[in-house]
């Protein structure tokens, strides 16, 4: 029997944020979840570019496990935004990372299309690996297949939708960092990005 599963509006907004800052390139991430509860509460921005080194992206997910661990949450996915906004397929960089996730249940890549589109659709496509290769698991993006279960937003999509119009217009997607801005200097706040979250309860 399925469950449902909840994404909160940070996760799917910090997704948003993190390939809207870098518009000409792949972003991939991992998605946290409580480890009492079903829902994707967080996603953490990793990397930003086309051809990382194995050792960041193991260095990142070690991060990662020691963060989520101290929030007594889990890492249960990854998503990824291409760099062309017609490409919702699963790259081998993309497979790679998604396989050495811990209890990865999924990639999710953001549909920018439906991002741009439409305030109805969260924008979010599920895959799931099947005989080692990943697979397109829902194309119903209002309502995510995810673990076996449904997923939908924990709050209104369209007013979420105007949110993010208006950081973006604000240029707030500059304010997001993953592992790679923290490699540039150590002093980024990349696992919480605490400004972003100020801003989107603001």
């Amino acid at each position: 029997m399925s469950t449902s599963t909840t994404l909160r509006s940070v996760a799917l907004a910090k997704m948003a944020l993190h390939a809207a800052k870098f518009p000409a390139l792949s972003v991939l991430g991992v998605l946290l979840s409580p480890s009492s509860s079903a829902d994707i509460a967080d996603a953490v921005p990793v990397i930003h570019d086309v051809l990382p080194l194995a050792s960041v992206l193991q260095a990142a997910l070690q991060q990662i496990q020691i963060y989520s661990s101290r929030l007594n949450y889990r890492i249960v996915g990854v998503y990824v935004a291409n760099q062309s906004l017609d490409d919702i397929s699963i790259k081998p960089l993309t497979a790679a990372f998604a396989n050495a996730v811990s209890k990865i249940s999924g990639g999710d890549p953001i549909d920018n299309k439906a991002l741009l589109k439409s305030a109805s659709e969260l924008g979010i496509l599920t895959f799931k690996e099947a005989n080692g290769a990943w697979k397109q698991s829902s194309n119903r993006p209002q309502i995510v297949a995810f673990l076996n279960s449904r997923a939908t937003l924990d709050g209104d999509v369209s007013k979420l939708h105007e949110k993010l119009s208006s950081l973006i217009a604000k240029d707030l997607q500059m304010d997001i960092h993953d592992f790679v801005n923290h490699l540039d200097d150590a002093a980024v706040d990349w696992l919480v990005n605490e400004r972003v979250l100020q801003a989107l309860n603001g």
